[in-house]
């Protein structure tokens, strides 16, 4: 240790940290303080400066501010002593701990501990003892580690609540039937085929705020619909490890599409702005098959839809038909709907769900394959890749729109409704629309709705 001044007190300098401080409450660092102090006032240290991390772990190479200041001080010879509660509150791994040696060799500088006593880093057994008590240190960060990572595992088999609130649920899993309502709406907007810019700017507008009060983002939305949570399921590093003990908002059907459909390089996930005409793509063109757009009737100067007409394409831009009462059917069509409009599945969804379902159970067994040794890791490699790519082809079915029950019910919203949520509902009762060549080739050119032959979702 330094040679203390001539006629006056070693200088002291006071280091306290502690892990995990849950409460905030900074209690594990004022005892340490307290036992520091004490400690100093037996020897009649002058305190110099007093330095604290708290929440801070030392075994994982987070920054520790007040531990750096606390060096600086010592190569400045700015302190004579430095006092610890513990010595595992300064390092708990060897490789800090051999920088701390080279520094306290350099300087004189020595550890003393009210716990562990004086530690003389100057001398072979203080050296020993500093490296067994890091030693011990080490070992107790890496069986806490092993506590940690088996208390995790043992709660998310058992389905536990992750322990934190989120939107349409509460800090403890209880959830929060308003923001649920707004969870199914956008879930069956989605697969429906809207927009996730569409959807945000809606809810905006309509005054529907996230779980942090902010405007909706593509992103925020994205984010909540492909959680298993929503349908009640818990995840572990990343994989759905089993079914919580928490209400589901959505169906797992319904999750399994949503994270089918916002997988990374799905093409069906959409982020783009507001749609601007209402029948564009759903109205098919019957001599070539292809969507029809809206334009200005050359001759009449009318809105109109149209196959257009691209060289080299195989549009045949021969079909055209009257925007407005094209429109006004097609929208009166869907109001007749009797049948729920709800968000649920289908023929076509629990077609996609089964095919899902036997890659899945292909793939289980190819990783069974692979750890018995049945073949080897580069034919385990190349099926799974083949089988990952099947799965992310499989088209992920369009659902029925949610919020709306009836026809009744759609009739009455409809004008408030942005053309991207009413295309949504309209997509949910059609498959498409053909339109017809007209009947009426002379004279005046009447809209004739038998010219509009729809296909309807089952």
């Amino acid at each position: 240790m330094n040679a203390q001044r001539e006629g006056a007190r070693a200088r002291a300098a006071i280091y306290t940290r502690i892990s995990k401080d849950l409460q905030l409450e900074g209690l594990g660092v004022a005892r340490q303080l307290k036992d520091c102090r004490a400690l100093a006032a037996k020897h009649n240290w002058e305190v110099v400066a007093e330095f604290e991390d708290n929440d801070i772990s030392a075994s994982g190479g987070k920054v520790r501010p007040d531990y750096d200041q606390l060096k600086a001080l010592m190569e400045m010879r700015a302190v004579d002593v430095v006092v610890v509660y513990s010595a595992d509150r300064l390092h708990r791994n060897s490789r800090e701990l051999e920088d701390w040696i080279d520094l306290a060799t350099a300087t004189g500088i020595g550890i003393h501990s009210s716990t562990n006593g004086d530690i003389d880093l100057s001398t072979p057994d203080g050296l020993t003892l500093a490296r067994v008590v890091t030693a011990f240190a080490g070992g107790e960060v890496a069986k806490t580690r092993m506590r940690l990572i088996r208390k995790h595992l043992e709660l998310a088999e058992s389905g536990a609540w992750p322990g934190r609130k989120c939107y349409g649920f509460t800090a403890d899993g209880t959830v929060i039937e308003q923001e649920a309502i707004i969870i199914r709406e956008m879930a069956a907007r989605v697969l429906a085929g809207e927009g996730f810019n569409a959807i945000a700017r809606d809810l905006t507008e309509r005054g529907v705020l996230t779980a942090k009060g902010a405007s909706w983002r593509a992103a925020s939305i994205v984010n909540i619909l492909k959680a298993p949570r929503i349908a009640g399921l818990r995840v572990h590093k990343g994989k759905v490890a089993s079914k919580g003990q928490w209400a589901a908002i959505v169906s797992e059907e319904v999750s399994a599409m949503l994270r089918a459909k916002l997988a990374p390089g799905r093409s069906g996930a959409k982020r783009g702005g507001p749609r601007k005409h209402l029948l564009t793509g759903l109205l098919r063109c019957s001599k070539c098959g292809t969507g029809m757009v809206k334009c200005i009737n050359g001759k009449s100067k009318k809105p109109s839809y149209r196959c257009p007409r691209n060289v080299g394409a195989a549009a045949c831009g021969g079909t055209t038909i009257v925007a407005a009462e094209t429109e006004a059917w097609v929208v009166a069509a869907a109001f007749q709907l009797h049948d729920a409009i709800v968000l649920g599945q289908s023929e076509e969804s629990d077609k996609w769900l089964e095919k899902l379902g036997a890659l899945d159970s292909r793939l289980e067994e190819l990783a069974a394959d692979y750890a018995l040794g049945v073949i080897a890791r580069g034919e385990w490699m190349a099926a799974k890749s083949a089988i990952e790519r099947a799965k992310a082809a499989l088209p992920v079915p369009v659902v029925r729109a949610p919020s709306l029950s009836t026809g009744e019910m759609v009739r009455d919203a409809w004008d408030d409704m942005s053309v991207s949520a009413q295309r949504a509902v309209l997509d949910s009762v059609f498959v498409r629309v053909v339109v017809l060549p007209r009947r009426q080739v002379t004279g005046l050119k009447a809209f004739d709705p038998d010219r509009l032959a729809p296909e309807w979702r089952r």
